[in-house]
């Protein structure tokens, strides 16, 4: 359903795109070079996929690392951490933003995982996600706004700099965020290696995102040196408004208007529009082929860790019912019982 309704959403969005910019661009190129850089674009958009993944494990395990697992749950693994991510990679399609976290809280807690701690990884994972998208961004300053390149350069990584001298900032900025979404504050508060370490992985991920982007606009004529950091920057923005798109599968409509506004530096209105459409259907299919790739992955892990299990676990039930046939024959239980006490007493 997940898919279907994705599906419905996509095209009714690309149904009055004018595709003539397209057409026109492939005639005038190899045939296989669009072919070629449309692949790049869904690789690249998959290691982001993978490096949001890591993010995402790194911060729940964080904030768990002093919560013993539970008996039925068995608490928190890398595969766990994994099917909770990629399951949400399908949940994000769907309309509203808290359809996603109250799964991920559900799944967690049936690993054990007490609910307040997956809310808090949640959280301070968007957090960081934001802030680090914020300072992305102004990246594409130099061509959206036209100003010294170098100056803007330098304003983006104060952010950064910021947050990694000062990474407790970021656990205030998430009790902030709490407060606003009308949520209960983090449960607990993270250590500043684990901040820095969960800025690094966000910001490759944005990175790649953006070249996912950079692939499509130069496959329409973009000049390469100048429409990467603009894609980059432009991409990073545009995942962030969508985040505060409630009512949207993943932003849809909004991360296009960001891309479409920023790609026009570059790119005539037609072709950037063309783009951003593009680019949004390279970011769902390698999103949900990386998603359903990863459960299933996941899945014959989690099959292969509990199968050895099993067997032993059948075995000692059936020890604790009726002894073992080594020591008392094939016989029924009450009869071998019998004899032993009868080859008892002729002893005695």
């Amino acid at each position: 359903m997940l898919l279907v309704g994705m599906a419905v959403a996509v095209m009714m969005f690309v149904r009055g795109q004018d595709w003539s910019v397209l057409a026109t661009e492939m005639r005038s190129r190899p045939p296989g070079s669009f072919a070629l850089l449309v692949g790049l674009a869904l690789l690249a958009n998959a290691v982001a996929v993978l490096a949001a993944l890591l993010a995402w494990w790194s911060m729940l395990s964080a904030v768990n690392a002093d919560v013993a697992p539970a008996a039925e749950g068995g608490g928190l693994t890398a595969v766990g951490a994994a099917r909770i991510f990629f399951v949400g990679q399908f949940a994000k399609y769907m309309p509203g933003k808290v359809f996603g976290f109250v799964l991920s809280v559900k799944m967690g807690r049936a690993m054990g995982i007490p609910a307040a701690r997956t809310a808090t990884a949640w959280l301070l994972t968007l957090v960081i996600g934001l802030l680090t998208a914020a300072s992305a961004g102004l990246v594409a300053g130099p061509q959206v706004l036209g100003g010294s390149e170098a100056w803007l350069a330098a304003a983006s990584a104060v952010p950064l700099a910021v947050i990694l001298l000062r990474p407790q900032l970021v656990n205030e900025a998430a009790t902030l965020v709490a407060r606003l979404r009308r949520r209960p504050p983090p449960a607990i508060t993270l250590p500043g290696r684990v901040i820095r370490r969960n800025v690094v992985i966000q910001m490759l991920s944005w990175l790649f995102g953006g070249i996912q982007l950079w692939c499509l606009a130069i496959a329409l004529g973009a000049p390469p040196a100048r429409s990467l950091p603009l894609c980059v920057g432009a991409f990073a923005l545009g995942a962030a408004a969508g985040v505060f798109a409630v009512f949207t599968p993943d932003g849809l409509g909004v991360r296009e208007v960001i891309l479409l506004s920023a790609l026009g530096a570059v790119l005539p209105l037609p072709a950037a529009g063309v783009v951003a459409v593009i680019s949004r259907l390279v970011v769902a299919v390698s999103e949900l082929i990386t998603a359903g790739l990863g459960l299933a992955v996941t899945e014959v892990l989690r099959r292969r860790a509990g199968s050895p299990a099993a067997p032993v676990q059948a075995a000692r039930s059936r020890d604790k019912i009726r002894p073992s046939s080594g020591q008392l024959g094939s016989r029924p239980l009450h009869r071998q019982l019998l004899t032993t006490e009868k080859t008892n007493s002729e002893e005695q």
